[in-house]
């Protein structure tokens, strides 16, 4: 039964890639401006990378079986793709996109009409399809709750939820220290909500996004007595104060808090050269080549490539075989003001026939895999100082922390894709895409990072091309451009 099912996905195979015409570019138009991804056209039907376009929304996309059927996590929302087939598992319920799901070149690709619908359903934005400019659009512009803050005041608290005009509301409190906001016929942006935690006050955050309404919820670190709501304008805004001296933070606190952080203009890039000195790295077994000494030698032609723009100040944790602490990595970093920082390695694994390269940013670790890859990287400050990994430490370095994890997130994966997607073009060898986990070395940065595994050196192919200068250049170009791309949609000109 199983030999015949593959004959029949190679028949099929191979009939839509003669029934395809050539692949074109379509556009996709957010905020930031327009970007190109593949497609082709199987008859009149146009068919969109899915692959591609995941770079513009996040999530993961796993095989459930190799060659047959593709998971793709998205926020809350799992898809369930089977090659062939045009019923589409989306939560448990299935359904028809009437083209079906194909596989080009070991990449997903879906119709865009007909799928294009379903991620509003997954997603707050609005996405949309333009057939005749073959434009996929996705309206950030469409929220209309669109930020969260919470600003401490001398006798409480001020959370200040934004929006882009009057709604109703509804505040309430529920067991636990929950504080609940309901809005209906509001439409939020999850991602910059989420990030609007703030752990001197709150233990989590939840929004969700329904159908004809949202809510965000905080459970308060502290029960609270009394809280009262209005509504500003100029912004438009709901304010709800909870007066409780006991929320209060240090002066000193507050005053460490605002002195580190990125200012509005994208030009100060930090270029942090993994490992040094007494920390060796990875070893090559094939010709014992030292990752300590690839990284360097990455990060300094990196360096080269970004002053020769007279746009950006680069700013390097190392700049010669020596050891630099965590510590030492975080305060050049974050003394610096620096807007983004990029920790450069080489992967290594047990198995010799692991190849490829990855891009990670900062947050839990969703497999296995990337837990291992943060667990190899973070041994050396382990050595250094073992409270890291009990999270050990003063209550300002505890908030910092939390802040860092929350307040780029969503800057720091989207810098991780456009790399993922720079080095695609820029280097031969396969993609491991993009992934996260917990790396002490992005954990105490306050800025925008991402951590590049280039290739393994411990594959004996990949550490012969890690000794090439002309790999290690075109690395380099690599995540130059995606600096760049990152520059041109969140510069505040």
């Amino acid at each position: 039964m199983r030999t015949t099912a593959n004959v029949w996905l190679l028949i099929l195979l191979i009939f839509s890639l003669l029934s395809s015409s050539a692949s074109a570019d379509i556009k996709v138009s957010t905020s930031g401006g327009m970007e190109k991804i593949a497609s082709f056209n199987v008859d009149e039907m146009v068919y969109l990378c899915l692959s591609e376009m995941n770079r513009f929304l996040g999530g993961s996309m796993d095989w459930e079986q190799p060659g047959y059927s593709v998971k793709y996590t998205l926020d809350a929302s799992r898809f369930l793709f089977r090659v062939g087939s045009p019923i589409v598992d989306l939560n448990d319920s299935l359904l028809n996109i009437i083209y079906p799901a194909r596989i080009v070149d070991g990449a997903l690709y879906v119709p865009a009409p007909t799928y294009i619908p379903l991620l509003n359903l997954a997603r707050p934005e609005n996405i949309t399809w333009d057939d005749e400019n073959r434009t996929v659009r996705i309206d950030a512009e469409w929220f209309n709750v669109t930020d969260l803050t919470i600003v401490p005041k001398q006798n409480g608290i001020l959370i200040e939820i934004f929006m882009t005009k009057a709604l109703d509301f509804e505040v309430y409190e529920s067991e636990g220290n929950w504080l609940n906001f309901d809005f209906p016929k509001a439409r939020i942006n999850r991602d910059k909500i989420m990030g609007g935690v703030d752990r001197r006050y709150i233990y989590k955050i939840n929004a969700f996004q329904f159908e004809n309404s949202a809510q965000i919820s905080l459970r308060m670190k502290r029960p609270f007595k009394k809280f009262h709501s209005n509504f500003k304008s100029d912004p438009i805004r709901l304010q709800i104060a909870i007066e409780d001296e006991s929320f209060q933070v240090s002066d000193s606190a507050l005053a460490s808090l605002n002195r580190i952080g990125p200012d509005e203009k994208i030009d100060v890039i930090v270029i942090d050269a993994g490992h040094g000195g007494r920390d060796y790295g990875a070893i090559g077994r094939s010709k014992g080549t030292r990752e300590k000494d690839v990284n360097l030698e990455i990060a300094k032609i990196l360096a080269k490539l970004i002053r020769k723009d007279k746009q950006f100040k680069v700013v390097m944790t190392r700049s010669k075989d020596e050891y630099v602490s965590l510590d030492r990595r975080a305060e050049i970093a974050n003394q610096a003001r620096a807007d983004l920082f990029v920790s450069i390695h080489a992967n290594a694994a047990p198995k010799r026939s692991a190849h490829g390269f990855e891009i990670f940013y900062l947050a839990p670790a969703k497999s296995d895999a990337a837990r291992a890859v943060a667990q190899f990287e973070n041994a050396p400050f382990l050595l250094e100082d073992p409270a890291f990994e009990g999270g050990e430490g003063d209550d300002l370095a505890f908030i910092l922390n939390d802040m860092i994890q929350t307040e780029f997130l969503t800057e720091s994966a989207d810098l991780a894709y456009m790399c993922d997607m720079e080095m695609r073009r820029k280097i031969k060898i396969s993609p491991r895409g993009v992934d996260h986990a917990g790396f002490f070395v992005l954990n105490r940065v306050y800025m925008p990072s991402i951590l590049v595994e280039t290739a393994f050196i411990s594959n004996d192919d990949e550490e012969k091309m890690l000794r090439k200068k002309s790999f290690r250049e075109d690395i380099a170009e690599g995540i130059y451009e995606a600096i760049k791309r990152f520059k041109d949609k969140y510069d505040k000109k």
